[in-house]
């Protein structure tokens, strides 16, 4: 008859045993919070996830992004239409302002800058007041919408208007992309494919979760609506967080916030930058940053200096990494902890993989650190 053995030493071991196998699987389950201002990148980093570690994109999910990608095409359309009225009247106002008062060489530019903003051509003239009356969220894309669509974007007053996107009017990053694709996108046998599903643009309301693996430790990723209003959602999601990721729209650095035409955005990143790194609940986790839409940012600073928004900017206009530099430690200075910075472009999904990659072994690595499995 055997005999069991239940020495107290016997227990410990297992007991000690227990623990460690209990913290290791704890440290192996990573809760993300993916956070940042309205239109900083979040919604297509956190489609990058899904694709990358996810299922991806089945052929009837991206079939349903087509109503999506038509409304997109429309509205920033009617949007660039708008801005291009607005700034034909600004330049109206600014005459006449000049016309009372001395000449400023400032406002005169203005004036010449914005009346380019008129259109002249009839027809385009025609099809402008044609693409306004479409309803935007009902209206699919037809032959005759996409060529109409086309004609107004090769415009020059249109052309001349696109320049003064941000700081005049909004419109989105992906206008461009979709309004050279409106000859395919409006076809019966169109199907998007995986660019044009990471461009597409719905505003995230409420929460969004991914769940995913990686390096055998299990990833539970929460995507917020960033806007103003939709903040307040956050507050229940701040318990038992392994990391923030906050992203941080670079080519926002000329643009006003979409709720609040008085604030700059790349400010108000900052501002919430520096208000989720100091709240109780993340005095000890992990905050990564993503200086995001780096492609936008590169093409934009020759045209438009970073002193705009930054008056104690004191590099070259159209210094790339003196730049980042510069809007990097303005970040990393509004935290106590240490900061693990990143430049991405949310729609490379090789540079995404890349980063994410990276950021989870330092999650890994870090979490296993605390639970005392791994020596620092």
């Amino acid at each position: 008859m055997g005999v069991c053995d239940s020495s107290p030493h016997g227990d410990a071991e297992y007991l000690d045993k227990r623990l460690k196998d209990d913290k290791r699987k704890d440290a192996l389950v990573h809760k993300l919070l993916l956070l940042g201002a309205g239109e900083s990148g979040k919604s297509t980093l956190f489609k990058q996830m899904t694709t990358i570690y996810g299922k991806g994109f089945s052929l009837e999910e991206r079939k349903k992004y087509k109503k999506i990608i038509h409304s997109n095409t429309i509205i920033a359309m009617q949007s660039l239409i708008k801005g291009s009225k607005k700034l034909v009247a600004k330049a109206e106002k600014i005459s006449a302002d000049l016309n009372e008062l001395s000449s400023e060489a400032k406002r005169e530019h203005e004036l010449a800058e914005f009346h380019k903003c008129e259109t002249k051509d009839e027809k385009v003239q025609k099809s402008k007041k044609k693409i306004m009356q479409l309803k935007s969220l009902q209206t699919p894309l037809t032959k005759n919408i996409a060529e109409m669509i086309k004609s107004i974007w090769k415009d020059p007053s249109i052309q001349q208007t696109f320049k003064f996107r941000g700081r005049h009017y909004s419109l989105p990053d992906s206008a461009p992309y979709f309004f050279e694709r409106a000859e395919e996108t409006w076809k019966e046998d169109y199907v998007p494919d995986l660019q044009d599903v990471l461009r597409s643009r719905v505003r995230t309301l409420g929460i969004l979760e991914q769940k995913y693996e990686y390096q055998k430790s299990q990833f539970n990723l929460f995507d917020v609506g960033g806007q103003r209003n939709e903040r307040k959602k956050w507050i229940h999601l701040f318990q038992n967080v392994t990391a923030v990721i906050f992203v941080a729209g670079l080519s926002a650095y000329d643009q006003l916030l979409y709720e609040d035409k008085g604030v700059n955005r790349m400010h108000e990143s900052i501002r919430l930058f520096e208000e989720i790194c100091n709240l109780r609940w993340f005095s000890t986790t992990n905050i990564i940053l993503f200086l995001n839409k780096s492609d936008l940012f590169e093409d934009k600073l020759p045209h438009a200096s970073l002193k705009a928004c930054f008056e104690d900017y004191t590099g070259p206009d159209n210094d790339f990494m003196a730049a980042i530099s510069f809007i990097k430690a303005k970040f990393e200075t509004k935290s106590k902890n240490q900061i693990y910075t990143h430049v991405t472009n949310a729609i490379d999904t090789n540079k995404c993989q890349y980063v994410f990659n990276t950021c989870q072994d330092i999650i890994i690595r870090k979490c296993l650190e605390q639970a005392g499995l791994l020596m620092n």
